[in-house]
């Protein structure tokens, strides 16, 4: 009775986590889509998103270094990876930027992809997370707390970023005149936004499924504690 009811609370749970994950996703897809065109054709904004990296980069390097998140140096990595793009930004309207081949500039979009879907999660789950503490009564789990989970989330932001990145490239839509900037960027958020809503729903299904086990480990932990202090009792 008991083992179907959460199991059965598990699936709805992901199934719920998976809706809204999809919803995220499309947001992600969306708003990283808008930046990297931004980026790439006003100057004005790539330099504003290179301060703004940098900053986040920053403030999220300071929070590895803080110890707030399991696994350092791999967030410290990825970190300094939205510094690196942050950087690029400026880089961008130079002459060997503008000068470069097509197919050439797609691993550069790809990293700048990458980066934007980076700063733009951990933010999201950072701020998810802080929201659930405020709003949750008992001691239950955050969000995304484990090791397991941050790896989730980095490899979800990984994947993603370097598909919107890839198709922002191949597209060619940064060399596009402003009369066809339209049409490409609706073709690029036709190819988008599936892959932002299908890979962000298994993410956060995933993400459920890996909180539950999360939570029953630390049950499985309070009552061994609960035994050793029954023990010492006697």
């Amino acid at each position: 009775g008991m083992e179907k009811l959460g199991s059965w609370k598990l699936l709805s749970g992901m199934g719920i986590s998976a809706l809204a994950g999809a919803f995220i996703g499309i947001i992600i897809s969306f708003t990283v889509n808008c930046t990297l065109v931004e980026i790439s054709v006003n100057a004005f904004f790539a330099v504003y998103f290179g301060v703004l990296f940098i900053i986040i980069s920053s403030w999220m390097l300071y929070r590895v270094c803080s110890g707030a998140h399991p696994r350092p140096y791999l967030l410290g990595s990825f970190s300094s990876l939205v510094m690196f793009a942050g950087i690029m930004c400026f880089a961008l309207e130079s002459e060997w930027v503008l000068n470069m081949s097509r197919s050439s500039k797609v691993p550069l979009y790809s990293i700048l992809g990458i980066a934007v879907t980076f700063a733009l999660l951990f933010s999201l789950v950072d701020l998810m997370n802080y929201c659930h503490g405020c709003l949750s009564t008992g001691t239950g789990n955050a969000l995304v707390e484990s090791e397991s989970q941050v790896l989730l989330i980095v490899a979800t932001a990984t994947i993603l970023g370097f598909l919107f990145g890839l198709v922002f490239g191949l597209l060619d839509v940064e060399d596009k005149t402003y009369s066809d900037l339209r049409s490409a960027l609706t073709e690029q958020e036709n190819i988008c936004y599936p892959i932002g809503a299908v890979v962000s729903a298994i993410a956060a299904a995933a993400n459920e499924y890996l909180r539950d086990l999360n939570s029953q480990e630390y049950k499985y932990e309070s009552l061994r504690k609960d035994d050793v202090l029954d023990d010492e009792d006697f």
